[in-house]
């Protein structure tokens, strides 16, 4: 591929910019063939070819080469920022001369050359998404469609932005017996260099393939707990005005928005954005400033501090505890179950929680059924019509379709031609022996049932707040969701006299909540951002009044 090919994945740096700088890097010299960088290797420089070539290589698919970057082109995509293990390999093409500019030293460049580091920023994020469209690249997953082993290392893989290739064990076969519910001995996941794990625990893998940067300790400033809309906005908010800030999920970033296959109400996006890409720019934003970003690991409990001007403790279920002078908890929500006879044993096998590319292409050309009346679910009903107009899409709503639903999604669903709306119904069972196969469908007021032939049932049925694990000294209301500001003062649970709680500060101060998991948030992903950046004023607000 030629580096003219495509300006946005290859451009190159004018006179001026590699005049400014050259003074902040360190001048390397490689001979021709010599290895620059390899796959594998974490934490790896950036850099900016002067003379010569680095001809860039993917050895999952036998060396072939990608590109080869001439003078003032330079090397890496996201990793650059994140750290982890390169997926590629960079060879010396002729008497090579670069700009190195080392892991540890990137993030304060890109900041002190504000139009470089924006011209870095953009190139990453589009040539991450452009060798994730290659194939054939980083880690080999080989399982089964059906496994919900499989599956889930799948989703653990994109929602980390690990590049993965997926090879279908049993792709052109006839689908042989297994036992229900989707459980098998694969997948096996190849991470290179002879590192094989099969059906490893999420913590295992992540550790295999550079997600894990160990278990979280230390103090900070600001801890946020969920990595969706709310928490990656306050990390960037909070990061890029200087507080010291860790990020903490227990699958990795994007939260309940992380699993929407396109957002369109979203400002600044009129055609539209994943809920992947926008959790991925949002994490590059917040290491660009300084955040850190730990997944997978869970909160277990919150210890409160002995006083106000006390730090608060996170402790964690990998063993360590993160100590915090202010908490943010942007947990967000868990989906509802579908309380369907048979449903449970096919969870990860045929019945999702999300709509990704990661599960729609398990049921390319075959029928699905999506259940629920908000934007969640239709925006999954329109992108499995859309990326396969041969299927039909069967969306079950127990209400009408536009009780709880946008619009613009109402009329579109109406009118597409492969959407089938079942209004006033419900799922009440799922059928299937060795695999899912069918759903049973009946009046939500009773009545005769029907059964509808389908690959799979993606269910968006409401949410319940993810704070069971908060401390009972955290005032919710009668759904579980946490009380905050005004909603803490009207309830006369404030505990302080001389000051009011922030508006986002529940009854324990010190201690925030934004997002889904708040009482009275709008279920959006703007709200969600605008509490994000509302949290880290309160976190000033608060930091300010300590000794």
């Amino acid at each position: 591929m030629p580096q003219s090919a495509d300006p946005a994945l290859f451009p190159v740096l004018t006179a001026a910019e590699m005049d400014r700088l050259r003074p902040l890097a360190e001048a390397v010299r490689f001979a021709d063939g010599e290895t620059v960088f390899r796959a594998g290797e974490a934490e790896t420089a950036l850099f900016v070819v002067e003379r010569g070539g680095i001809e860039v290589q993917n050895p999952a698919a036998g060396d072939e080469v990608i590109v080869t970057h001439g003078p003032g082109c330079f090397s890496g995509d996201i990793d650059l920022l994140t750290g982890r293990p390169v997926v590629v390999t960079g060879i010396a093409r002729g008497p090579t001369e670069v700009l190195r500019v080392p892991f540890a030293k990137l993030r304060a460049l890109l900041n002190k050359l504000p139009s470089f580091g924006e011209k870095v920023m953009v190139t990453i994020t589009n040539r991450r998404a452009a060798l994730s469209a290659r194939g054939n690249l980083g880690i080999k997953v080989e399982g089964p469609g059906w496994c919900r082993g499989t599956n889930l290392v799948r989703e653990f893989l994109y929602k980390n932005f690990v590049p993965y290739t997926w090879i279908d064990s049993e792709a052109g076969r006839e689908r042989r017996e297994h036992p229900p519910g989707g459980e098998c001995a694969l997948p096996r996941v190849d991470c290179g260099g002879g590192r094989v794990l099969v059906n490893p625990s999420l913590q295992e893998l992540a550790k295999t393939a550079g997600v894990w940067r160990g278990c979280p300790t230390g103090t900070a400033d600001v801890a946020v707990v969920g990595a969706g809309p709310a928490g990656i906005a306050a990390a960037v908010y909070a990061a890029s005005e200087g507080l010291d800030t860790v990020l903490l999920d227990r699958l990795g970033p994007g939260g309940q928005a992380g699993g929407s296959s396109r957002i369109e109400n979203f400002i600044g996006f009129p055609s539209g954005i994943t809920g992947a890409d926008l959790a991925t720019r949002g994490v590059l934003q917040m290491l660009k400033f300084g955040a850190r970003m730990v997944a997978p690991v869970a909160v277990d409990r919150v210890e409160l501090p002995t006083d106000t001007n006390a730090a608060f403790g996170l402790h964690t279920d990998c063993g360590a505890t993160v100590r915090a002078k202010i908490v943010l908890v942007a947990a967000g929500v868990r989906w509802r179950r579908l309380p369907a006879e048979g449903a449970e044993r096919f969870e990860g096998a045929g019945v999702h929680y999300v709509c990704t590319a990661v599960e729609s292409v398990l049921y390319d050309e075959r029928d699905v059924v999506v259940i629920g009346g908000g934007n969640s679910a239709g925006q999954a009903v329109m992108y499995l019509a859309e990326c396969c107009r041969s299927r039909r899409v069967h969306h079950v709503v127990r209400g009408k379709l536009a009780a709880a639903m946008s619009d613009y999604l109402v009329g579109r669903i109406r009118g597409a031609g492969n959407v089938s709306v079942h209004e006033g119904t419900e799922v009440a069972a799922v059928a299937g022996t060795s695999h899912f196969e069918a759903v049973e469908l009946a009046p939500t007021g009773g009545g005769p049932r029907r059964t509808v032939a389908c690959g799979a049932v993606f269910v968006f049925i409401g949410a319940d707040p993810a704070a069971d694990w908060l401390p009972k000294e955290v005032a919710r209301d009668g759904n579980g969701f946490v009380h905050t500001g005004a909603d803490v003062t009207r309830a006369g649970k404030w505990p302080l006299a001389d000051r009011d709680p922030c508006p986002l500060e529940t009854t324990v101060p010190g201690l925030l909540a934004a997002g889904d998991i708040r009482a009275g948030s709008t279920k959006r992903v703007g709200f969600a951002v605008g509490d994000g950046s509302l949290a880290v004023s309160c976190a000033h607000t608060l930091l300010a009044g300590r000794p």
